[in-house]
């Protein structure tokens, strides 16, 4: 049964950073916490994808998902989506590195390992409502936010397609009725400079228009050096802009107008060549710093109506995003000029979605529709020993879906889940082939193509049923499990390297999910322990084969492959040991099996039997965790000793195995003061083991290694003051 909750501890001691916590806030847009329990009570979760009217808790929500607040991602110093890494079971939201800011987050062990803005993704993310359409400029800063949700498994049924994997939901801050002021400063060795502030209050009287303004800088002067030129090197600045108007002239209805800007800059990756630097070393040189230009803008409206219908609320939710992205990397990780890869892409997009939820006796229904539109448009450069290659394509889609999903009541304290959403997707290309520059029809600096080689169209329709059962027969057990289905979108590549094979089109890549799952808490709610089990069976599904090229440096073709099956569980346990100490731990195991292989996935030939050996990119047999939180009082304010350790499994970063991504055991600490004024002073330490992890690692033909990885940041040291009024 679905219920509201909403527990905190009476000790005001903040929650731990590490797995399965929330400090609710009102980003949420729940009521303020009510304290029950002990005094050592743990504090609950509150989230909102259910999408209903009123959020409701993780333990009493019927799927997997773990939750962070404002105050979490501040004391665990998180400032990217990728961080979370570290905090979650089954969970690997990687960065490529070879082209800033496009994710190749992992859930559940199925993910996208390449950079091609045509593939979509396996984990969606949504920022206040809104999908984020393209991979480029994805990877986001966690400025400002008020909450994120991190939705495990198939979303399919309320948040559409790409979503196979799982869900991130991130919700930036309301503006708020009284003001509100937060500011940070920080240093991090590198070196690494951040500042940041919000201001928020009303605007008028009465409390009918509230505003905010939110601003974002960091000046990252360059963690590694360069051993071609012995120079600083992964120069980065960011800044973002937001703001936000919310006007309630009754309690009937609110909207909320958001406004963000963002700008990236800097150096390209530092790619490593492992045939001439170890890849347990942050050494490597290279001639071509490269470059990453991020540009964004993005319009969110937010309005809500409460009716009297079933007690219910209409939402609409109307979004505009812009993306422009650049980029040069140096692919042969190496003193020549081997291999230089040059990226260029725009995208807009505009979604609208509107719905309504409510209750009606023992059924509490959700119904809405959604429309989507998006513009992409890509071109590549690759600058050879021996050529000068250039290519791209355009790409327009556009989606309409019908979704319900209904919960109903049943004696004995079961709940019944009945839901399904339809999807109509129509996608039409235009791609060519990579060829010499001197020839080819696109122009890397006009970022446009004249005439292009290939024209294609096609439509694909998704149906994604959910059926499922919860059981709670007190406030302290929940069971369920489920059956859904997911679908990821058909498509064409944008990036046809291989002239035998067309750009598309592929077919659409589908999921049937079984998972069921206990939520348990103990000792008047100072013991809680979460668990899932799952099965994923994937049909059609797409890779991105990639195969080394004497003559193109990389060629990747992207096939419907396979089918294949993924098994696995999670586990998150929290306790409050005392008033004052807070312990957490996670674990997470998958295993992959292949059911069907019907595309070679080490490239050409036929299917062999050595394919069956082969496992799935990104997927860590096991991952797991432990963290603490330790409040002591003085007589200067309360200080705060934070700890977390995480181990994830070795993984392959490509379908073929030929690299692969290191076991990685990782700590990270922290040491608060937070004292008068509302002032936090904080001395804090990120992959204190000093691990050297890497975005990727991809095979070479033409230079002295056999992969090349974009190395990733080492033993990170910082010292951070906030501000909160």
């Amino acid at each position: 049964m679905l219920r509201k909750r909403s527990l905190t501890s009476s000790s005001g001691v903040p929650t731990m950073f590490g797995v399965c916590v929330l400090w609710t806030t009102s980003g949420l847009a729940a009521p303020p916490p009510e304290s029950t329990g002990s005094a050592n009570s743990l504090e609950e979760i509150v989230i909102t994808a259910t999408k209903r009217v009123e959020a409701i808790s993780v333990h009493d929500s019927p799927f997997a998902v773990t939750g962070f607040g404002a105050a979490n991602l501040a004391d665990a110093h998180v400032d990217q989506l990728s961080e979370l890494t570290n905090l979650v079971p089954n969970v690997f939201l990687n960065s490529s590195e070879t082209v800033q800011g496009v994710n190749n987050f992992s859930i559940r062990g199925m993910a996208v390992y390449d950079t091609i803005p045509s593939n979509t993704p396996t984990v969606g993310i949504f920022v206040d409502g809104i999908y984020v359409g393209a991979s480029a400029a994805s990877a986001l800063n966690t400025f400002d936010n008020a909450s994120v949700e991190v939705l495990r498994g198939p979303q399919g049924l309320l948040f559409g397609r790409n979503v196979t994997a799982g869900a991130l939901l991130v919700n930036t801050s309301d503006p708020t009725d009284d003001l509100h002021i937060s500011a940070q400063a920080a240093v991090e060795s590198g070196l690494e400079f951040t500042e940041s502030a919000v201001i928020s209050g009303p605007l008028m009287k009465n409390g009918v228009l509230d505003g905010k303004i939110a601003a974002y800088r960091s000046d990252d002067q360059g963690y590694f050096t360069n051993q071609y030129d012995g120079r600083s090197f992964g120069k980065l600045g960011t800044t973002i802009v937001r703001g936000a108007l919310l006007l309630h002239p009754g309690e009937a209805f609110r909207t909320t107008l958001r406004y963000e800007h963002g700008d990236v800059n800097g150096d390209g990756p530092a790619s490593q060549n492992h045939g001439v630097f170890s890849p347990d070393s942050f050494n490597f040189s290279i001639n071509n710093p490269g470059f990453t230009r991020d540009r964004w803008d993005q319009l969110i409206v937010d309005s809500r109506e409460k009716v009297g219908f079933g007690s219910g609320e209409i939402v609409n939710v109307l979004g505009w995003r812009q993306v422009a992205e650049s980029g040069s990397f140096d692919a042969d990780g190496t003193p020549q000029t081997f291999f230089d890869f040059n990226t260029n892409i725009g995208q807009h997009q505009v979604s609208d979605e509107l719905r309504y939820s409510g209750t009606f006796g023992p059924v509490t229904p959700t119904i809405g529709i959604y429309y989507y539109t998006d513009h992409l448009n890509y071109i590549e450069n690759r600058q050879l020993a021996k050529a000068n290659l250039t290519g791209g394509g355009k790409q327009e889609s556009t989606t309409y879906a019908f979704f319900s999903n209904f919960d109903v009541n049943l004696p004995a304290d079961v709940t019944l889940t009945l839901g399904a959403r339809y999807s109509r997707e129509k996608k039409m290309a235009m791609v060519q082939a990579l060829s010499a520059s001197a020839l080819s029809p696109c122009s890397f600096t006009a970022a446009e193509c004249s005439r292009f080689d290939f024209d294609g169209n096609h439509d694909w329709y998704a149906f994604t049923p959910k059926v499922g059962l919860q059981w709670a027969p007190d406030p302290s057990l929940n069971l369920y499990g489920y059956w859904t289905k997911g679908f990821r979108s058909g498509g064409y590549n944008l990036r046809q390297t291989n002239p035998l094979a067309p750009p598309g089109p592929y077919d659409q890549e589908v999921e049937n999910t079984f998972e069921i799952g206990l939520k348990k808490n103990f000792f008047d709610n100072r013991f809680r322990v979460n668990t899932d089990f799952f099965v994923n069976t994937f049909t059609n599904l797409q890779r991105a084969i990639i195969q080394a090229s004497p003559t193109l440096g990389i060629v990747q073709t992207t096939v419907n492959s396979a089918d294949t099956q993924i098994t696995g569980f999670e586990g998150e346990l929290l306790a409050a040991v005392t008033q004052r100490l807070r312990v957490s731990a996670n674990v997470g195991y998958l295993h992959n099996h292949w059911n069907r292989i019907y595309y070679n996935l080490s490239g050409a030939g036929p299917v062999t039997p050595a394919n069956y050996d082969l496992q799935l990119p990104f997927l860590s047999p096991w991952s797991f965790g432990a963290g603490l939180d330790y409040a002591i009082p003085t007589r200067y304010g309360e200080i705060a000793v934070q700890g977390n350790f995480s181990h994830r499994d070795r993984t392959p970063s490509n379908d073929s195995n030929t690299g692969w991504l290191k076991a990685v055991n990782r700590a990270d600490a922290n040491l608060s003061l937070r004292g008068a004024y509302g002032l936090t002073y904080s001395v804090y330490g990120k992959n204190l083991t000093n691990q050297v992890t890497y975005g990727l690692n991809n095979p070479l033909t033409f230079t002295p290694g056999e992969t090349i990885a974009p190395l990733n940041k080492g033993r990170i040291v910082g010292v951070e003051v906030r501000y909160r009024y």
